[in-house]
């Protein structure tokens, strides 16, 4: 089937230096990055802002560099992980994605990510009210990673709680982790394909190790799938976390094809990783 026109498909981040020589050119700069991203997808995730907060300057660059390209920007790890924002911290959060809250249609979502240390309790929907609340106004998405999630209630409370979606998760079939819920909750769909290395999701030295993995035909098709029957013709964003030496981009160009896109893909993504497709 041809793909939805509103099902739009990137990567998580996109200046990894370790894509070069495999999404990128080996040559590229990195301010050449995101033109050259641009002309493979639609949409991105930016992921540095869960580790210092944005500054203006950074995403009217972005917006100038680019044409077409729709923004997620992943919340400061002050509001997921610490959990001890202040007043202060939203506001400098708000006003360092500014120039894309203006551009309206350049702009998804903010991710509140959440570990898996966080659980259903009454204190954390409390907490989730209070942060809601603190960014009305703006379009948000919530990541829960703990399988004491996956219940009605809760489901309805995002939505109650103004959240734009839950987000849908692929990952390792891991004790306590919640994969899915595969449900459609909220007024858009918003899914992270995480990657599956079970062995590597909690015993890593390295951070990246995590999302070492590259998925299969067979795997994309049955995510397909999912994504269809939780379409329900709202708009639908699926963004690929794999992002080890550009294994994500190239699961999402196939991800495209799929949907009957025709799609260019980079030589160094073919000759690295589509030998594997056949072995």
């Amino acid at each position: 089937m041809k793909k939805p026109k509103n099902i739009y498909i990137g990567c998580s981040g996109f200046s990894y230096k370790d894509w070069k020589g495999t999404f990128y050119p080996s040559h590229i700069t990195e301010g050449e990055m995101i033109k050259y991203y641009e002309q493979y997808f639609e949409v991105v995730e930016i992921n540095y802002t869960f580790y210092s907060m944005p500054h203006p300057y950074t995403f009217q660059s972005f917006l100038e560099k680019t044409k077409r390209l729709r923004f997620s920007v992943k919340a400061n790890q002050v509001f997921t992980h610490a959990r001890d924002y202040t007043k202060e911290d939203v506001k400098k959060f708000i006003e360092g994605i500014k120039p894309l809250l203006d551009e309206e249609s350049r702009f998804v979502a903010i991710l509140f990510q959440f570990p898996e240390s966080f659980r259903y309790t009454p204190e954390n929907l409390e907490y989730l009210k209070k942060l809601s609340q603190d960014f009305t106004g703006i379009d948000r998405v919530v990541e829960v990673r703990h399988r004491s999630f996956a219940t009605k209630d809760f489901y309805e409370l995002v939505e109650e709680l103004g959240f734009s979606a839950l987000v849908n998760i692929d990952a390792p079939k891991v004790k306590g982790l919640l994969i899915g819920p595969w449900e459609s909750v909220g007024v858009i769909n918003y899914l992270r394909l995480h990657g599956r290395n079970k062995e590597k999701w909690h015993d890593h030295k390295e951070a990246y190790e995590r999302y070492d993995y590259l998925y299969s035909i067979e795997e994309l098709e049955k995510i397909k799938e999912k994504i269809l029957k939780i379409y329900e013709g709202k708009d639908t964003y699926v963004f690929f976390n794999n992002h080890y030496k550009g294994k994500g981009a190239f699961n999402a160009l196939q991800l495209k094809e799929l949907f009957g896109e025709e799609v260019k893909i980079p030589k160094g993504l073919l000759s690295t990783f589509a030998p594997k497709l056949w072995e």
